[in-house]
């Protein structure tokens, strides 16, 4: 029975039946600890499973924020049996079935970064969009408050796409945790303003309702017996404050005991006081493991028997301190774990850890589980060797921030470590490296550029200076930073390159930091350069990079389009190993066979564009947008409306900013050409009720040709993952401005921004 909390039920089923009748939707439930957040999203689950809903539930966790995509890998480990529902959509994408314990599968091109997190979003949307086919789905992550980095990226990331889909997403949050700088404020507040956006907040229950509740507790018998007399009833109520979960605890302390504890870890800990010592201890081995533990995990760390243990588990969950499951224990709330781990002795603290690491260590336990334990167990070579190699796992799944906290913090302790690069299986140098990539990748280019600096004051080998000053000039152009920095670190790159893979590279974004520059020349012959030793050394993605900056050199200031074209065609002819080259290379040849007139040749290009994106898990993906965006535009123009508009349905029709509405006006083109002014109102509100403004931009809108290039190319990825970042290029003095009927480019400029 749920008391108290009719409105905002009626609130999130509103939600629940939207996204079954096709118009996806996202609540977030919020309040304090103890508030009932769990009790209602429970209500919530089964209320969907009655009608129909495929439900998936994941639950956060407070491991130092060190475990990617963990209420995701939660939902899925539950439903990922192949004759279920979800089991063959999640089998079908390696990207998913990669988060999943026991699959080594290895990607194509093996991505890692930015490119890896982009394909498993667009996994995971594609997954929920195949099973909504079927049946409606409610997803819940619980406990956002303790959400790492990349599951926060990816609730913007699905809220903002998710448009007709039957899917509800619900996440809950603690209030009383969100310090002034807790990193999901923000996210908070950008969700907020989304359309598609429901906030349910669960404020105090009222003292009748608490009465009510804890009747009801001890008519089914889920509670103690009621404190002597009427006034210890009265004070209960009091002091739960409209809490129930205080309010239970009060009730069970008070039976317990003549006087009531003073404070909340003390009240928590006064019905742990009262378990027998072996169930004691059995309870505070199970906080060091988390909120959730396996029963064999237990029975090995706990080292007891299978009968002293069954006898103390049975005394633990009859007091409902554990809730027992399939395989393993629950703690009935968050904050019994935590106060049960706190009140652990130091000493006591760092054996169990180290008892756990070991344990996980033999059952082939997660890098990032292990590197929490020995961390916490002290065991600094341990700690290493495994955050070494959960930073290279998290890039790999596609978590780039999660990737560059773990190798941080190999770092940090790396000159404490005898052997330290045995350990981590790489030098010091490789791992800053890594590290500024994933920094990168996760949209922190300052700390990207800063981490590359460093290391390049802290060597003399010209090779990595070679690499660094290579990767320092690729984060500042994808920053925007420094140009001149950008140019000289790029310069200095090629100087000390050895005739390698890597001065192809160097050579390539050398060329990129001129052209971006207007020295145009010196950027035609710098690529021409780097595509000769790309040729030689067997470099292919550098080779492509420099195919594409010599066709939009010659595309610009050269005397042939059929040149660039040609050039463009030879990006494209084999695979690269980079996908985002190979998805940039086709993007700007079919934007530039579009914008002169070879329409029937563009759609054949961005129709295979589009199939390499979704084959490779990349459909909204940076380029992958762009392509089904032009895939609409060359339709339009060309007068198969029928096919654009079939395209447009893709597009949101709910949008939340500028650059989103401004997308989803384009289909506006086909409504307006065969007149209809209804559906053109209909989008035109919807895009308004986003907060977007008026929408422009279109085909034929005059702008800076080379400024929309190098959004399109080089700053895009920005608009996904972290919207804002791209800056609009200024033309430069004295520059023709974009040729007249080369539509693409301005239109995707505004679009960007």
């Amino acid at each position: 029975m749920l008391i108290g909390r009719s409105a905002e039920l009626d609130r999130l089923v509103g939600v629940l039946d939207a996204a079954a009748a096709g118009l996806a939707g996202v609540a977030l439930v919020s309040g304090d600890a103890g508030i009932g957040k769990t009790r209602i999203v429970t209500e919530l689950v089964g209320l969907a499973r009655r009608r129909g809903f495929v439900t998936l539930v994941g639950q956060c966790a407070e491991l130092g924020d060190t475990l990617p995509y963990l209420p995701l890998v939660d939902a899925l480990r539950g439903a990922s049996d192949p004759g279920g529902p979800v089991g063959p959509a999640v089998a079908a994408r390696p990207a998913l079935r990669r988060l999943l314990p026991g699959d080594e599968t290895e990607p194509a091109g093996a991505i890692t970064g930015g490119l890896a997190q982009q394909r498993l979003f667009g996994s995971v949307l594609d997954m929920l969009s195949d099973v909504a086919g079927r049946q409606p789905i409610l997803l819940v992550f619980e406990d956002l408050h303790w959400a790492d980095r990349s599951t926060r990226d990816l609730l913007v990331f699905l809220t903002r796409m998710l448009q007709r889909e039957r899917v509800c997403l619900v996440g809950t949050y603690r209030t009383d945790d969100l310090h002034r700088r807790h990193p999901l404020r923000p996210v908070l507040a950008e969700l907020r303003r989304l359309p598609l956006v429901t906030p349910v907040e669960l404020p105090p229950l009222s003292d009748d309702d608490i009465a009510e509740y804890l009747a009801v507790l001890g008519r089914y018998g889920e509670g103690t017996a009621e404190p002597a007399g009427e006034d210890g009833l009265v004070t209960v109520i009091e002091r739960a404050g409209g809490n129930p979960f205080f309010a239970e605890e009060l009730l069970a302390a008070g039976a317990e005991r003549a006087r009531l504890p003073g404070t909340l870890a003390d009240l928590l800990l006064a019905r742990v006081e009262t378990l027998s010592d072996t169930a004691r201890q059995v309870l505070r081995v199970a906080a060091v493991a988390g909120r959730r533990v396996g029963h064999d995990l237990l029975r090995a760390a706990t080292g007891l028997g299978d009968h002293p243990l069954e006898d103390a588990l049975r005394e633990i969950v009859s007091r409902r301190l554990l809730t027992a499951g399939s395989d393993g224990y629950t703690f009935r709330h968050a904050l019994l774990q935590e106060a049960v781990y706190d009140d652990l002795l130091p000493g006591e603290r760092t054996r169990l850890h180290c008892a756990f690491a070991a344990l996980l260590t033999e059952r082939g336990g997660a890098p990032a589980e292990l590197a929490h334990h020995h961390l916490a167990g002290h065991d600094l070579p341990n700690a290493l060797r495994a955050s070494a190699e959960a930073g290279r796992m998290a890039a790999g799944l596609g978590a780039p921030a999660e990737a560059h906290r773990h190798f941080e913090r190999a770092l940090e302790i790396w000159d404490r470590v005898p052997e330290a690069e045995r350990l981590a299986g790489e030098s010091r140098a490789r791992i800053a490296l890594a590290s500024a990539a994933a920094a990168a990748a996760a949209g922190d280019y300052h700390r990207a550029a800063e981490q590359v600096r460093r290391l390049r004051r802290e060597t003399d080998d010209p090779v990595l200076l070679a690499e660094t000053g290579e990767r320092l000039s690729y984060y500042l152009a994808d920053s925007g930073g420094d140009e001149a920095e950008a140019i000289e670190a790029a310069r200095d790159a090629t100087g000390k390159a050895p005739h390698s893979p890597l001065l192809a590279r160097a050579l390539a974004t050398y060329a990129r930091a001129l052209f971006r520059q207007y020295r145009d020349e010196e950027a035609a012959a710098t690529a021409a350069r780097a595509l000769e030793v790309a040729e030689a050394t067997g470099a292919r993605d550098a080779e492509a990079s420099a195919l594409v900056s010599l066709a939009l050199i010659e595309e610009e200031f050269g005397s042939s389009v059929e040149r660039a074209v040609a050039l463009l065609t030879r990006a494209t002819r084999r695979p690269s190993g980079d996908l985002s080259i190979d998805l940039r290379a086709r993007f700007n040849l079919a934007r530039v066979n579009y914008e002169n007139g070879a329409l029937a040749v563009a759609a054949r290009i961005t129709e295979d564009g589009v199939r390499l994106a979704g084959e490779t898990g990349l459909t909204w993906s940076t380029f992958g947008t762009d392509l089904r965006f032009l895939h609409y535009l060359v339709h339009y123009a060309d007068g198969d409306w029928d096919t654009a508009e079939r395209l447009a349905g893709g597009f949101g029709v709910r949008v939340g900013t500028r650059a989103e509405a401004q997308l989803s006006s384009f289909a506006l083109f086909v409504e307006v050409g065969r007149g209809r002014p209804g559906g053109t109102a209909g989008r035109a509100h919807r895009a308004r009720a986003g907060g977007a403004g008026p929408c422009r931009g279109g085909p034929g809108q005059p702008g800076d040709r080379r400024a929309a290039v190098h959004l399109a190319e080089d700053g895009q990825r920005a608009r996904l993952q972290h919207p804002g970042q791209a800056r609009r290029r200024q033309p430069h003095p004295g520059r023709r401005g974009r040729p007249p009927g080369r539509a693409v480019a301005g239109a995707r400029a505004e679009i960007v921004w």
